[in-house]
């Protein structure tokens, strides 16, 4: 497809840099759905390693992996969606024993400028597909280290109580690069025990656990939406539903800290009802 078939925008990353979203438009969104249930309904799934954008995985499953190691090897993949071009995705269907003519219409449908856009509903799934075998090598490299290893997306992540883990990254970088692939070199980390052992966002040290910087933030939003109830007799109805997509993110971590989380919100719609 080409660009008139989407609608472009730009939004900040951490980093203060400016990522470009393709959403595709309503039809084009509408055929890449259909793609997307038709390929699940087939049984073509990722790697067992892939976490990000996987049903029943996610970032907690993908960080309990790694819980309590002496050595944490992190990588990132540079531009991910960018990365996965058209011969990637033919080559990965043709794998999944698809024929030749709808991988031909499922690549033209799905991708933009010979990639994957981000944005579309299709490109997590696909990017996926793409890495299957990167996935398999990467694991039996981590093997050899007597490590584990797991991928969230585009952060793939080892881990050992091999204290010589971090000897793994010149081979890591380059399987990658076989398959295509560029390290953000920018983003590769090493951790040991004594540190902090971080994992998309969770703490591993010891047991999964939320960082307190999270739970700091967690608990002046709490605070805030209290006292505009006390002061101004109302609450940010935006603001608490986003709290309570928090609680269940942190029920999926540390239950202790999700159920906080829970009690807080319950108050605050308990002293909301009284008032009303």
């Amino acid at each position: 497809m080409n660009e008139s078939d989407y609608t472009a925008r730009k939004i900040p990353k951490r980093d203060g840099s400016l990522r470009v979203i393709h959403e595709p438009k309503p039809e084009l969104k509408r055929k890449q759905k259909a793609i997307l249930r038709w390929l699940q309904s087939r049984g073509i799934k990722p790697s067992s390693y892939a976490h990000g954008f996987v049903i029943g995985r996610s970032t907690a499953t993908h960080a309990r992996l790694h819980v309590n190691k002496r050595v944490i090897v992190k990588v990132d993949i540079e531009d991910f969606f960018g990365s996965v071009t058209s011969a990637m995705i033919t080559t990965a269907l043709r794998h999944e024993k698809l024929p030749s003519n709808y991988i031909n219409e499922i690549v033209e449908a799905c991708t933009l400028k010979g990639a994957l856009p981000q944005g579309a509903p299709t490109s997590p799934f696909l990017a996926n597909l793409a890495l299957k075998e990167a996935d398999c090598r990467m694991a039996g490299l981590a093997k050899k280290f007597n490590a584990t290893y797991s991928r969230y997306a585009d952060d793939l992540c080892s881990s050992s109580n091999n204290h010589k883990l971090n000897l793994i990254l010149a081979q890591v970088e380059w399987i990658l690069n076989d398959c295509k692939f560029a390290l953000n070199k920018n983003k590769t980390r090493v951790t040991r025990k004594g540190n902090r052992q971080i994992i998309t966002g969770i703490v591993v040290n010891k047991k999964a656990g939320v960082p307190r910087e999270l739970k700091r933030n967690a608990r002046a939003r709490i605070f805030k939406q209290k006292m505009r109830l006390l002061h101004d007799g109302a609450i940010d109805p935006k603001e608490c539903a986003s709290l309570k997509g928090l609680a269940a993110y942190l029920r999926g971590i540390s239950l202790e800290s999700g159920a906080k989380l829970s009690r807080s919100l319950k108050e605050i719609d308990a002293i909301s009802s009284v008032m009303l």
